[in-house]
């Protein structure tokens, strides 16, 4: 009456598709905007560290292109968030351009990428992650059940089937893989590559309102450090040393205030609060302090021979049958 209808039209955000075969699952190419591309492996959400693999390979062939109007990418354990400008490059080429990668790689087997192994000393349950906690409980939620004797380690054991000595073993006894970045400025999101040391556990609900700089925790499968005070959601079972520097004072954090890159390993190892301060003082105050950063490889090759062997095969169902029967009794969030 007096008005008008505006013509109704269907829009479709898949702008192209690549399909699924043996060694990938099928692409999805995604508009996110004017100038962005989100590529998506999968159609169903799922993390998997061949996967991965295939997404850095891809990547680090896009950066190398790096076609007029490329700007940057953001790789992750599904997908990649491609940024570019629209006025100097047409996306249909960008996706033409990535078709033909993805058709060069046609499996994962023979890939070798680069992956520095980072030493991170982490100190289990210490005083400032429980003041977190502390100030989750006081604050938000009093009979929160994941809190057990002022802490998270016992839920995250008894999500898992698991003694608290034996979530600790097992955080150490693996190298763990970064996807990529993501949530918070210089994070990692951070996965297992010993497939018998998967734990998982579900997510605080709701969340804290603060966690301090340096915690470690666990949301889902995957684990994060937590580079300044924030809030956040995942379980937490101790605090490692910075992995971020906004101001840029030491010699480490010059070119980035980031400490990792896609592909990273890390190596957690078991220290006291006190060293862990120590540390802390020696970054950001004292700049003196050497981290211990070895660069390497990942041969995709021996990485899926070590996961099909008959002893992690083994191992791998086992701890999955304690997971089973763990996540049965803990108490839902």
């Amino acid at each position: 009456k007096g008005g008008y209808r505006m013509q109704e039209r269907n829009y479709d955000v898949i702008l192209a598709t690549l399909p699924a075969t043996k060694t990938r699952l099928e692409v999805l190419f995604r508009q996110a905007g004017d100038g962005f591309l989100q590529i998506e492996y999968g159609r169903v959400q799922r993390a998997n560290l061949l996967d991965s693999f295939r997404i850095q390979t891809i990547d680090a062939k896009i950066r190398e292109a790096a076609p007029k109007g490329f700007i940057e990418t953001l790789p992750g354990i599904r997908t990649n968030m491609i940024h570019f400008d629209p006025e100097q490059l047409d996306v249909m080429e960008l996706i033409d351009m990535i078709k033909g990668f993805e058709e060069d790689l046609e499996d994962v087997d023979h890939i070798v990428m680069p992956s520095r192994v980072i030493h991170l000393p982490i100190a289990f349950e210490d005083s400032e992650t429980k003041k977190a906690v502390e100030k989750y409980v006081k604050e938000v939620r009093p009979d929160a059940p994941n809190v057990i004797n002022g802490y998270n380690l016992e839920y995250i054991a008894l999500c898992n089937g698991l003694t608290v000595p034996e979530v600790k073993k097992t955080l150490l006894s693996t190298q763990w893989y970064n996807s990529g970045g993501g949530f918070w400025p210089g994070g990692a999101f951070l996965w297992p590559l010993d497939p018998r040391c998967a734990i998982v556990v579900p997510k605080y609900n709701p969340p804290r309102t603060w966690t301090p700089e340096g915690t470690v925790g666990i949301g889902g499968p995957c684990v994060f450090t937590y580079t300044t005070p924030t809030g956040g959601g995942y379980q937490l079972f101790g605090r490692t040393i910075p992995v971020f520097q906004f101001a840029q004072k030491h010699p480490l954090f010059k070119e980035s205030p980031f400490l990792y890159r896609n592909g990273d390993r890390v190596q957690f190892h078991e220290v006291t609060e006190k060293e862990i301060l120590d540390i802390f003082e020696h970054v950001h105050n004292k700049t003196d302090y050497v981290y211990q950063i070895e660069d390497g490889e990942i041969v995709v090759k021996d990485y899926i021979a070590f996961i099909n062997s008959p002893e992690v095969v083994k191992g791998t169902a086992e701890f999955q049958a304690k997971q089973a029967e763990g996540i049965k009794k803990a108490p839902r969030l």
